[in-house]
C-alpha cells in the first residue's frame, strides 16, 4: 500500500493506495509544534482503524506547502512505518516541464494537482484548488506549467472580515435561498457562495482570453460546496491531488 498526504496550512490528507486504487482518506489538523511521535500516533492510529498494518505499507508521498512540519512528518514515517517519504520538491521527476520564473518556488500541490490534470483530463487545462487559498494553475498543450494565481479561500477571507467588523457575526459556509441576504447571516453566506462563484469565473475567463481554451478542473475542500453553483463544464475531481501524488511517486521508483 502507498500512503500519500497532502500537507496544507490547515489540514493534511491522507489517502491509502492500493493497486493504483484510492482505498481510503483521512485528515489530521495541521500543527507547527505537534512532534514526530504526535503525528505518529495520530497517523497509525487512524491507520489501525482503517484495518491497515505497517507492514502493509510499501511506500509513503508527501506534498507539503507547510515546511515547519516536514521534519516531524518524515520522522514519524520513519519511526512508526519505517519507510522514508519521499517529498515532491525539485529533481522529483513529474512529467511537466516548469516555466515560471523560479521552479524552486513552484508549491508541491500545485506541481501535484497539474500532473494528476494533465493525465486524467489532458491538455491544456487550468487547476482549481480550494483550500485555505483558492489557486489557479495553467498548463499549456506542450505540458508547460506556465504559472498560477493565489486568491484567498472562501473562510480565510471571511475570517478576515468577521474579525475586523464589529457588528458582522460569525456565519458557517452554507447556500442562502437566494442571491441578495435577508439578514446578516444570509448575507455573509451569499458573499462566500456567489462571490467565490464571481472571481472563479471572472479569473477562467481571463485565462481563457490570454491563453485559449482550455479544460478546468476543480479540488478542494469547497469544490464539493460549489458543486452544483459553478459552471458545468467544470470538471470536479475531489481526489484529485492524492491521485497526482500514486502518479508521481510511480515516476520515481
Amino acid at each position: 500500500m502507498l500512503i500519500c498526504a497532502d500537507v496544507g496550512n490547515t489540514n493534511i490528507v491522507f489517502g491509502v493506495f492500493e493497486d493504483d486504487k484510492l482505498m481510503h482518506t483521512f485528515r489530521v489538523e495541521t500543527k507547527l509544534l505537534r512532534t514526530a511521535d504526535e503525528y505518529g500516533i495520530s497517523i497509525m492510529e487512524n491507520l489501525r482503524y482503517l484495518d491497515i498494518k505497517k507492514n502493509d505499507i510499501d511506500g509513503v508521498i508527501i506534498a507539503s506547502v507547510v515546511p515547519q512540519v516536514d521534519q516531524a512528518l518524515e520522522s514519524a514515517f520513519l519511526k512508526y512505518t519505517g519507510s522514508k517519504p519521499l517529498f515532491v520538491g525539485p529533481g522529483t521527476k513529474s512529467g511537466i516541464k516548469i516555466k515560471i520564473e523560479n521552479p524552486k518556488q513552484l508549491g508541491a500541490d500545485l506541481l501535484v494537482g497539474a500532473v494528476a490534470a494533465t493525465t486524467k483530463y489532458g491538455v491544456p487545462c487550468v487547476v482549481v484548488d480550494m483550500g485555505t487559498a483558492t489557486t489557479f494553475a495553467v498548463v499549456n498543450d506542450k505540458k508547460e506549467f506556465l504559472g498560477g494565481i493565489i486568491y484567498p479561500g472562501v473562510m480565510t477571507a471571511y475570517s478576515s472580515l468577521i474579525k475586523s467588523t464589529a457588528l458582522l457575526e460569525s456565519a458557517r459556509i452554507g447556500i442562502p435561498e437566494s442571491v441578495v441576504g435577508r439578514d446578516t447571516m444570509t448575507s455573509i453566506q451569499s458573499g462566500m457562495i456567489y462571490g467565490t462563484i464571481g472571481a472563479i469565473n471572472g479569473i477562467i475567463n481571463k485565462i481563457k482570453s490570454e491563453h485559449g481554451d482550455m479544460k478546468v478542473i476543480v479540488t478542494g475542500g469547497f469544490s464539493k460546496v460549489l458543486h452544483d453553483y459553478i459552471d458545468p463544464s467544470y470538471i470536479i475531481d475531489e481526489n484529485l491531488l492524492m491521485d497526482g501524488l500514486n502518479i508521481i511517486y510511480k515516476k520515481n521508483q
